[in-house]
């Protein structure tokens, strides 16, 4: 009973919605649609993909290498890196539900790194044994012309398998390139600041930058040779067993004296990685590096400031101007001195260069507020301090043009990007559709005024005959039958032949 009741009670209200006013209708399904736009907004602006179970469960493909511990092993991941020729094992490891699935076919494909000359791929194919796993190997190729180009870089390798007629894959990437590579080698003295001038008798030092590309530490021999300008031997410094750990590493080696026969003029450091001496059978990590120097009579100091040059030539005051100005150490030694600079004779700020390395340039940026400065036009200019032992003075000022300050005009204000967040946005698209509502909602009310107005007006029409007999029951004046005169109704005798009209009324 109480089922049919709910249904009979669900039809009914169903039966009523349709015997509600046409606007009214039209209202309601203005405010479900409005809902489910709503709800729709909201949602894809708070989307989020969630993974589901795909065929490929319980079926799994591993692929690493031989390069443990940091093999490749897990779902996509990198091995270490490689050599140039090196042999390259790769093992792929098939499971179902964690167990070994022994003499499935896997396929192997390898891509070498992208590059303009020539881009290596080739294809292996290899059965799994009875412990599930498959076996294919290669070596680096080193071909000739762009060899870098084409082979360093990161290599990427997948293995596809069938599972009872479900494919799952495995991806693997290395790097290959030199796993020790010596970067730049530069001559420093015993403070490590760079210097590319030494005198006879005068102790040189080295600082040597060695790259790792591998995921563990390397052990490397570091072997310098330094020559003359006549390419006689000055000497040689042996690291032997050096300790690489993965990046870049910046080495001080000191030190090797100068002797006081050594030629004057050029001189060049040659550095190279061994795996061990070559004596003992240690072959080279990767090509050697080299430096010049020079070797002279007397060390030669020399700052110079070569450039000046404003951010703009006009501006406005209270506007800032940046000024760069550029430095050169023109010396044989590091050198760490002040620059200063001026618009016209007063000072704008000073920097103080520190241990600026032979023949190298700076540049430095000054920020020049105008401040309150009349409009007019201003000479910038950079000055140097003079270091010890320096001769040439003349280059350390230079001299700009011409600062034009114009009269003050307000800038133009700079275009804002306004980004509104996606609760404004949830909130106005709220906002229209309560808006839309509403108007719906005037419109209905105004017809349904309209309609009413309709109404009474019809009604007035057909009511006043009505009011007026409830108001005057009987006649106001009667006529008489006789004469044929009319005459108050009062009276029961006409007045004007006196007949009797007593019962003369309607």
């Amino acid at each position: 009973m109480r089922e049919n009741f709910n249904f009979v009670h669900g039809e009914l209200s169903f039966m009523n919605f349709f015997r509600l006013k046409p606007f009214t209708r039209m209202f309601v399904l203005f405010c479900l649609v409005a809902m489910m736009c709503q709800w729709m907004f909201l949602n894809c602006l708070n989307l989020d993909v969630k993974g589901e179970p795909t065929s490929t469960m319980y079926r799994s493909i591993d692929l690493y290498t031989q390069k443990e511990p940091y093999s490749g092993r897990g779902p996509n991941q990198s091995s270490d890196a490689f050599a140039p020729q090196e042999e390259v094992i790769l093992r792929a490891y098939v499971t179902y539900r964690d167990d070994p699935v022994p003499g499935k076919i896997v396929a192997f494909e390898v891509h070498g790194p992208v590059n303009r000359f020539e881009n290596l791929s080739f294809t292996r194919t290899a059965v799994t044994n009875d412990d599930g796993i498959a076996n294919v190997s290669f070596r680096i190729t080193w071909p000739n012309g762009h060899r870098e180009e084409e082979v360093f870089g990161v290599w990427n390798v997948v293995a596809v398998v069938d599972i009872a007629e479900v494919a799952v894959n495995d991806n693997l990437s290395f790097l290959v390139g030199w796993i020790i590579e010596l970067i730049k080698v530069e001559t420093v003295d015993a403070d490590n600041v760079s210097r590319i001038s030494f005198m006879r008798d005068e102790h040189v030092c080295f600082r040597l930058t060695v790259k790792n590309i591998a995921m563990t530490d390397k052990f490397a021999t570091l072997i310098l040779d330094v020559y003359d300008n006549l390419s006689v031997s000055l000497g040689q410094v042996v690291l032997v067993d050096e300790q690489i750990v993965p990046g870049v590493t910046v080495m001080f080696i000191e030190d090797l004296l100068i002797p006081e026969w050594a030629s004057l003029g050029a001189g060049v450091v040659y550095a190279n990685a061994f795996t061990t001496l070559p004596a003992l059978g240690g072959v080279p990590w990767c090509p050697e590096v080299s430096t010049t120097f020079w070797i002279v009579k007397a060390i030669a100091h020399d700052v110079a400031v070569i450039n000046v040059v404003p951010s703009v030539t006009e501006a406005f005051p209270c506007q800032t101007v940046n000024v760069s100005v550029v430095v050169r150490n023109e010396g044989d030694a590091g050198e760490t001195f002040d620059v200063h600079a001026y618009y016209d004779s007063v000072l704008i700020g000073t920097h103080t260069v520190r241990d600026l390395a032979p023949q190298k340039d700076k540049n430095i940026v000054f920020m020049w507020s105008t401040g309150c400065l009349p409009p007019g036009n201003y000479t910038l200019s950079a000055e140097a301090s003079v270091v010890p032992g320096e001769v040439d003075v003349e280059d350390n000022r230079f001299v700009d043009g011409v600062v034009r300050i114009k009269p003050w005009a307000p800038p133009p204000p700079a275009p804002v990007e306004y980004v509104l967040p996606k609760w404004l946005l949830a909130f106005l698209f709220l906002l229209a559709v309560l808006v839309g509502a509403c108007f719906v909602l005037l419109i209905g009310l105004a017809l349904w005024c309209t309609r009413e107005k309709k109404r009474e007006a019809q009604t007035a029409v057909l009511t006043p005959s009505v009011e007026r007999r409830e108001e005057h029951p009987f006649k106001t004046t009667k006529m008489c039958s006789v004469c044929g005169r009319e005459f108050p109704g009062v009276y029961t005798f006409c007045p004007y032949c006196m007949s009797f009209h007593g019962k003369d009324y309607e």
